[in-house]
């Protein structure tokens, strides 16, 4: 992976990056929100934590063998050939980025990247995302049309920030069907104009007709 893809070189020190835990190093704490880079090296992470808001989201970093073990970030974003260790992730509500050739066997079909800066504005266009009045809160959570805070809602906060193109998933699985009627429950509970649908490896947000908001909120 050359440095030309990463914009300016950070010569910063990576915190944690020798510490006691070898599996995941969380390099920043102030968003609860995480974009988990999957690279040998860390110089994606260093390139993505200068260039996202802080606020919005954090961004860790954890070597491919590793990545299996950390919570499900709100977007993985990744490069290289390994994706064994990414098997644990299978059927979460994750959006999947890639820079290069991604593997065949990972958990579902990312979005194809040339490199981290275009990965960079990807997910400054998903952190900004405004749909039927609900937007991704600072930290974590989400801000409901009315001005009122919904947290606990981390899939409903994957599937908002990847508005209209949706979640890949993969083959259909207990957990992703389980995520999905959760983020319908929402919908339904917040009274929000929107549905969740499924064409069978992908999830996605769609808006509805008042009329119709009882019936669409629980189509997945």
């Amino acid at each position: 992976m050359g440095d030309a893809a990463l914009g300016p070189r950070d010569n910063r020190p990576v915190r944690g990056e020798h510490g006691s835990c070898p599996m995941i190093t969380r390099m920043r704490q102030a968003a609860l929100r995480t974009l988990l880079v999957v690279s040998e090296r860390p110089h994606p992470w260093a390139f993505l934590r200068d260039r996202l808001d802080p606020d919005l989201v954090t961004v860790a970093w954890a070597r491919p063998s590793d990545a299996g073990a950390a919570r499900a970030p709100w977007t993985l974003a990744g490069t290289g050939a390994a994706a064994a260790g990414l098997e644990a992730l299978r059927g979460r509500l994750i959006c999947w980025r890639w820079v290069g050739p991604a593997p065949a066997d990972l958990p579902a079909r990312p979005h194809p990247h040339r490199d981290w800066q275009e990965v960079a504005a990807a997910t400054e266009r998903a952190l900004d995302v405004r749909l039927a009045g609900l937007r991704l809160a600072p930290g974590g959570g989400l801000v409901l049309r009315d001005g009122s805070y919904l947290s606990r809602a981390a899939g409903l906060e994957a599937l908002l920030a990847a508005h209209p193109d949706g979640l890949e998933v993969g083959r259909p699985t207990a957990r992703a069907r389980l995520a999905a009627r959760r983020a319908a429950d929402l919908l339904l509970r917040h009274r929000l104009p929107l549905r969740v649908t499924w064409d069978g490896t992908r999830l996605a947000l769609a808006e509805i007709g008042a009329a119709a908001e009882t019936a669409g909120a629980r189509s997945a």
